[in-house]
C-alpha cells in the first residue's frame, strides 16, 4: 500500500471519542454525543453476565453510568421529538441505577442494567438512525 492510500484509509476512519463528563457539554452534534456514548458504553456491554468484576470493573461502571447521564441529558438539545427525548430519559434513568448496583457492587444487578441500557440503546437506534 502507499503512502497516498494509507493516509485516505487512516482519514477516512472517524475515531471514536472517549471524552470526560466536562467536555460532553462542548459537543456540537447528536452523532458526537451518540459517538461518545458508544464509544465508553460498548465496551462494559460485553462484560455483562460475568460472575465476578474486579475493582477496575467497579470503577468503570461508575464511570460510565455517570458520562451516560451527561450524554442523555446533552442528547435533549437535538432532540428528534417527545419519543427520541422519552429514550433519552429512559436511557439518563437506567444510567442511573447502574450507578446505584455498581456502587453497591451487585454483580446480578450490574449484569442487567449493563443488557438494559444496550436494549435502550438498540431501541433508539431503531427509530432514529
Amino acid at each position: 500500500m502507499n503512502r497516498l492510500a494509507a493516509l485516505v484509509l487512516v482519514a477516512s476512519c472517524v475515531p471514536h471519542r472517549d471524552l470526560p463528563a466536562d467536555q460532553i457539554e462542548k459537543l456540537d452534534k447528536l452523532d458526537k454525543v451518540m459517538d461518545v456514548q458508544a464509544t465508553i458504553a460498548d465496551p462494559q456491554f460485553a462484560k455483562a453476565g460475568q460472575d465476578a468484576y474486579t475493582d477496575a470493573d467497579w470503577a468503570a461502571f461508575a464511570d460510565v453510568s455517570a458520562r451516560l447521564q451527561v450524554t442523555s441529558k446533552k442528547a435533549h438539545e437535538f432532540s428528534k421529538g417527545p419519543e427520541f427525548d422519552k429514550l433519552a430519559d429512559t436511557l439518563h434513568d437506567k444510567a442511573a441505577n447502574l450507578g446505584t448496583v455498581a456502587a453497591a457492587k451487585d454483580v446480578h444487578g450490574t449484569s442487567d442494567a449493563l443488557l438494559s441500557i444496550k436494549a435502550t440503546c438498540k431501541e433508539c437506534h431503531s427509530k432514529f438512525k
